[in-house]
């Protein structure tokens, strides 16, 4: 996405021309609230759930509700600095901190189950591989839409294609990740743990499938502002604000509400349940065994007349 830069003339001071639209003040309010809901939910969530691991996600969730006031504020004027850089800063760095958690998820999954040996990468290395991944995204996002605050028209460059950078590597990850996901999916259903096979009525794909939503969701989102990064500024793609509502507002909500309909700590709860009810009733049942095997020593062998 281009930003013009106008020169001062004959001794006016320049101008930073943001946006090739005015930006709309009702949509950016209407986002503001759906994510703002959205994220108290998924705060309250944690509670019953024991998801600290949904923090990343709740921090995504308020960098998207002040992002989009930004895109409001903006409304105002597409010339001010402050408004725009408060918009572009944090809608760019919110995605990272929801894939954070997503990343998060499957490795509890995995493991809840006890079924790391049929994932294709163990679940320590799993969540570290993939949020040291997401964090480097993030850092890259955030440095390039930071330095674009400047107004120098070629450090704006720089940044944008830093920006650009980052959000071509968060594609790459995430389609790696979701491989991952999907070979441990196919892999457990054809092979079932005991845990699994105990309790076969357990509606765990359905939590599956709403982390392949949340990540499509925002596989395209990414893949749209790549385009926006790369095209030049007379393509509709940034001459058009409904892009941006479609393309990211839209999706980045869908994949917070998914989230919230299926939310993983439901599933990771009910299974920790199951894997510490079985393992009392199998202890139980060890128990019971043995209280019935009355150790030899307490029989005596002589024959009865020795005994008499």
């Amino acid at each position: 996405m281009d930003i013009v830069y106008h020169p001062g003339v004959n001794g006016s001071d320049p101008v930073v021309e943001f946006y090739p639209y005015t930006p709309s003040a009702t949509a950016g309010y209407a986002f503001m609230a759906l994510f703002g809901i959205a994220t108290i939910v998924h705060t309250v969530l944690t509670i019953p759930f024991r998801a600290a691991y949904f923090i990343p996600l709740i921090l995504g969730g308020i960098c998207e509700t002040f992002g989009y006031y930004g895109r409001a504020w903006s409304h105002e004027s597409r010339f001010e600095i402050s408004s725009w850089a408060l918009q572009e800063m944090l809608i760019l760095c919110a995605p990272p901190l929801i894939a954070a958690t997503v990343y998060m998820v499957l490795g509890r999954i995995i493991r809840s189950f006890n079924a790391e040996h049929l994932s294709s990468m163990r679940t320590k290395w799993l969540t570290f591989v993939f949020v040291m991944n997401d964090v480097l995204c993030f850092c890259t996002q955030l440095g390039g839409a930071g330095v674009q605050v400047t107004g120098d028209p070629q450090v704006m460059s720089i940044g944008k294609k830093v920006v650009l950078a980052g959000l071509i590597f968060s594609l790459v990850v995430f389609a790696f990740f979701i491989l991952i996901a999907v070979k441990f999916h196919l892999r457990l259903k054809k092979f079932p743990t005991p845990l699994l096979i105990l309790n076969s009525d357990l509606k765990w794909a359905s939590y599956m499938w709403a982390m392949y939503v949340a990540c499509a969701a925002m596989m395209v989102r990414n893949l749209v502002r790549t385009i926006q990064f790369g095209a030049s500024r007379t393509t509709d793609v940034n001459t058009k604000e409904a892009y941006i509502y479609v393309f990211d507002a839209f999706l980045m909500f869908l994949s917070m509400l998914v989230l919230i309909i299926y939310h993983p700590g439901k599933l990771i709860k009910k299974l920790r349940q199951l894997s510490k009810a079985d393992v009392f009733g199998n202890s139980l049942q060890a128990e019971e065994r043995d209280s019935l095997q009355v150790p030899l020593t307490q029989y005596d062998a002589r024959p009865m007349q020795e005994r008499c």
